[in-house]
């Protein structure tokens, strides 16, 4: 027999070892030919399966006790009770998996099934009695399960009324998606323009009546003082049956030559016709509980696509959208008007506040955060002490649903191409009077082996002819590149700011930042892609120090250990980090009397929200050193670094510095 447990205390029951971490989670589908499996069941599995679970998802009618003796974890999205799912759940609890039941709507709530409350049941082809029916049968699932997943806040809390432990899962995109937002978006700004601005409303079945009515008025009136304005409304591509009832706003009718019908799409080609819009729309009614539960999709699908929002102030709109920045709130018809006003009367602002959505929902709403939190949910499935430490962590991590927005100066665009390829990386170049060592940065990168490759060149302002060395030297080595764009800050911004301004303007999911007086060796980029994965947030390699001494230096050598931040910085600026972690750190600071530590800023926010980076053991970057070098000239004088330090210490608690005072200079 094995010996007895060792206590620290007599008496004292050893804890109990954790169950094993190989846990199979099946997602089952109560409506799976409805475009809500891919929020729910589709994009959620593959979280799971990234997080290190294996996963599956089926049609609820489709399960078979093989696969109830498979999963230890059952997903039950919009099920409604029935006497299949009855021996589902007696199988499932037989064998101790854990049940979970998800919905994305209020259709537990069988009150709640009446025409005055949710308008959609008058189009859904049922009886207020026979929703009733399934609203019953969905919360009879509820309440056999051990938990719930809801994608909002609000639906979360009603649902935690009859199952405590609820949780707060958002609807996400996937990696699919945002290419192919980010894809149309770009070829709609290489095709010449029409002169016309055009309102979409995509919603995507009939149950939205009362929300537009609303805001028909506003709309009406909008179009006849615009008449280069245009409402895009879908209809079936079968019969051309619109999915707006318009029968009931004769208003319309007024304006029916400013009406564009579009076809309605799978969910694979939403995102081009997203893209076509200039405005998207999504009114709800505000003093519904049904649509104040509705969730954001329709705002961060737009904002993917390129498309600035307005949305009604519902509850989970009012916690992503930041009014005026990255979208606009309105709730009266005339805030619909003036709302709309302001967006068609002002193109910069449109691409301004587009721009700004998209960075608020990289994170948010991406991929990665919501692998997170299912590694984190699915942890605390493994026993007890494992169940304290998820409840630590997602507490903990309450207050991050919303960053800070990176600061991107405005620019002027001296050089632009786009061959519409799409590639892995941009590489993002930064010059401030360096003319004398640019050319040599931007050869390295033109030797690069991967292809397809972009390159993005932002001037700060210089005044020694830089520009025109980029500008010329673009143009002879145009063919290497997909994109290749030259920006200049509209006045200089510093460091942080400058390199906000590049990464913003890339279209690829991952970025590398070189400074114009250091180089790139050939494989740098394609072997810092390779250590890359879903879940990475960057990969930097080791760096050979040039130009000082015939006996160079190595920096970056150092593993990643992101507690070793806390006595100071490690790793180098060049490294090549994912958008998304980019975007989810709030971008580098722009804080010019403290520039120089952006970079060290920037892996410390990413190491405060648990996201990973890997170390490339290998050369592949050179880095300059010399006198006039930002290290040498600015940082590292005592006034300067003593701002630096206050401002990193300020903005990261933890740090426990070791070097304080500026270090002697080269």
């Amino acid at each position: 027999a094995p010996p007895p447990p060792c206590t620290d205390q007599p008496g004292i029951a050893a804890a109990r070892p954790a169950a094993p971490t190989m846990l199979h989670v099946l997602f089952v589908a109560g409506e799976p030919d409805t475009p809500g499996v891919q929020y729910r069941c589709v994009r959620n599995a593959a979280a799971c399966a990234r997080a290190g679970y294996p996963a599956a998802w089926k049609d609820c009618a489709a399960v078979t006790p093989g696969d109830i003796a498979w999963a230890d974890i059952l997903v039950l999205w919009r099920v409604a009770f029935s006497g299949h799912v009855s021996v589902m759940l007696q199988l499932a609890r037989q064998k101790g998996a854990r049940i979970i039941f998800d919905t994305d709507d209020l259709t537990f709530i069988p009150h709640m099934a009446r025409i005055d409350l949710i308008d959609g049941i008058r189009s859904a082809g049922a009886t207020e009695e026979r929703i009733e029916t399934v609203f019953t049968d969905m919360q009879r699932t509820l309440m056999q399960a051990d938990m719930g997943f809801a994608p909002t806040d609000a639906l979360a809390d009603t649902m935690r009324v009859y199952r405590p432990a609820t949780h707060t899962v958002p609807n996400t995109y996937d990696a699919a998606f945002l290419a192919q937002a980010r894809l149309a978006c770009r070829a709609r700004k290489a095709t010449h323009p029409d002169g016309l601005v055009r309102i979409g409303y995509a919603t995507g079945s009939r149950t939205h009546q009362k929300d537009f009515a609303q805001i028909c008025p506003a709309v009406v009136t909008v179009l006849r003082d615009n008449p280069q304005t245009r409402l895009v409304l879908f209809r079936e591509p079968e019969n051309h049956r619109p999915l707006l009832m318009i029968d009931e706003f004769p208003a319309l009718r007024t304006v029916h030559a400013q009406i564009e019908w579009r076809d309605t799409m799978p969910l694979a080609g939403l995102a081009q016709e997203l893209a076509r819009f200039d405005i998207c729309i999504a009114p709800l009614q505000t003093q519904s509980i049904f649509c104040n539960a509705k969730s954001e999709l329709k705002f961060f699908e737009a904002a993917l696509a390129g498309v600035p929002c307005v949305v009604s102030p519902t509850a989970p709109f009012r916690r992503c959208v930041i009014h005026g920045r990255t979208g606009l709130l309105a709730e009266t018809p005339a805030e619909w008007a003036e709302a709309l006003n302001r967006l068609i009367n002002d193109p910069a602002l449109r691409t301004r506040m587009a721009r700004d959505a998209c960075h608020a929902v990289l994170w948010q709403f991406g991929p990665q955060r919501q692998t997170r939190l299912f590694r984190t949910l699915l942890d605390g499935l493994r026993g007890e002490d494992a169940a304290a430490h998820a409840a630590e962590t997602l507490i903990a991590r309450l207050p991050d649903r919303m960053t800070d927005l990176p600061d991107i100066p405005e620019c002027t665009t001296l050089f632009e191409q786009d061959r519409l390829d799409n590639a892995a990386l941009s590489i993002v170049v930064t010059v401030y009077n360096y003319a004398a060592v640019v050319l040599e940065a931007l050869e390295s990168v033109r030797a690069q082996t991967l292809h397809p490759l972009d390159l993005i060149v932002v001037d700060d302002g210089s005044t020694d002819g830089s520009v025109a060395l980029v500008q010329d030297w673009m143009r002879r080595h145009a063919g290497r590149f997909n994109r290749l764009l030259l920006l200049r800050t509209d006045k200089n911004a510093g460091l942080g700011a400058a390199r906000n301004c590049g990464v913003a303007h890339t279209e690829t999911p991952f970025f590398l930042p070189l400074d114009a007086d250091n180089r790139l060796l050939p494989a740098a980029c394609a072997h810092l892609l390779a250590a890359m994965d879903d879940m990475t947030a960057y990969a930097y390699p080791t760096l050979a120090q040039f130009g000082a001494s015939p006996h160079p230096h190595l920096m970056g050598e150092a593993p990643f250990q992101p507690m070793r931040l806390m006595a100071g910085n490690f790793i180098d600026a060049l490294a090549l980090v994912a958008k998304w972690a980019w975007a989810a750190a709030g971008g580098y600071y722009t804080d010019r009397a403290a520039m120089g530590w952006e970079d060290y800023d920037l892996w410390c926010s990413l190491a405060e929200l648990g996201l990973k980076a890997t170390h490339v053991p290998q050369i592949l970057a050179e880095y300059r050193v010399h006198s006039r070098s930002m290290t040498n000239s600015v940082t590292e004088t005592a006034e300067h670094k003593a701002r630096v330090v206050a401002l990193m210490e300020q903005r990261h608690p933890w740090l426990r510095l070791v070097q304080k005072t500026a270090k002697e200079r080269v």
